[in-house]
């Protein structure tokens, strides 16, 4: 299911599913630079291929991945009536950030529970 936006209670719910996600593509590209270094090349194929499902898994339910690197992901919200983003960080324990579309990962924001995040319910 595609959602237009997110809720903290749906973005959350989602996170454990998000989160393995996010460790596949890490492990996939360690892989992959692994025997790029060591000269096989046989693997560059297979990787593309499966970081395209991956991600396309992810998109399919309308959460963004940023950096796969950094495991930078943001969930579409609406929050205080405008676009923004709840924002996440792979080792980060739950959602604790968010920032307006405009604004990038450098001004995201820690929830304070003060916000007016628009509900999906």
């Amino acid at each position: 299911m595609s959602y237009p936006y997110f809720d903290l209670e749906t973005a959350s719910e989602l996170l454990p599913w998000v989160r393995e996600r996010v460790k596949e593509l890490k492990k996939l590209r360690r892989e992959v630079e692994e025997s790029l270094v060591m000269g096989e090349k046989q693997l560059l194929s297979i990787y593309v291929s499966e970081v395209d499902s991956i991600v396309s898994e992810i998109a399919k339910k309308g959460i963004i991945i940023r950096d796969v690197e950094k495991g930078i992901v943001d969930f579409p919200a609406v929050i205080n009536d405008a676009p923004a983003y709840l924002c996440w960080r792979y080792g980060e324990p739950e959602i604790m950030y968010w920032h307006y579309v405009g604004e990038g990962f450098s001004n995201r924001k820690r929830i304070k529970g003060n916000e007016n995040i628009l509900s999906l319910r």
